[in-house]
């Protein structure tokens, strides 16, 4: 049960990350979209060994996943700006999480086309989980059409297996 406990808080913290839900709610701004296809995800997070991981993306799963960063921060978020800094995205924010506020900084860049690069760093006060700040740095780079057998949403994590993030999105959404 643990395990299984730990696996979808994984996949729901790629997926944030990934929906680049910490760098874009109500702003007028939107990130550009990503081209569809197979795209390879370094994830390096302070104090942890570096995660790659392979999303298969359509148009209709990248802007669902934009929606859904969109809807969380929404929902816990008193503060999510993003804009355009010359060839940058730049998003800040605050929201409640337990009992702490997370205070956000996020900057990506790239043509979102072949390639892009982000650093989020955040603060947590007080302190979660007895951790007081973090720092993820994510490059993306697109590795060609979605393997045979893959369909738009799939993401496969070492460790983790292969799970669709427009399921889980879908059943995160459904009220309980």
């Amino acid at each position: 049960m643990r395990r299984s406990a730990l696996r979808r808080t994984t996949v729901r913290l790629a997926c944030a990350v990934l929906s680049l839900g910490t760098v874009g709610a109500a702003a007028a701004q939107e990130l550009p979209s990503r081209k569809p296809g197979l795209w390879e995800i370094t994830m390096q997070v302070t104090n942890a060994p570096s995660q790659t991981m392979r999303q298969c993306i359509d148009a209709q799963t990248d802007q669902q996943m934009q929606r859904f960063g969109q809807g969380l921060t929404q929902q816990q978020c008193t503060k999510n700006t993003l804009r355009r800094d010359g060839d940058r995205y730049v998003g800040e924010s605050e929201c409640k999480s337990g009992g702490s506020t997370v205070i956000s900084r996020s900057v990506f860049g790239g043509d979102f086309d072949k390639a892009y690069r982000g650093e989020v760093e955040t603060r947590y006060q007080p302190p979660m989980a007895g951790i007081s700040q973090s720092k993820v740095t994510m490059s993306a780079r697109w590795a060609g059409a979605c393997p045979a057998g893959w369909k738009p949403g799939d993401m496969e994590m070492a460790g983790m297996g292969r799970v669709n993030v427009n399921e889980m999105m879908s059943a995160t959404a459904k009220p309980k």
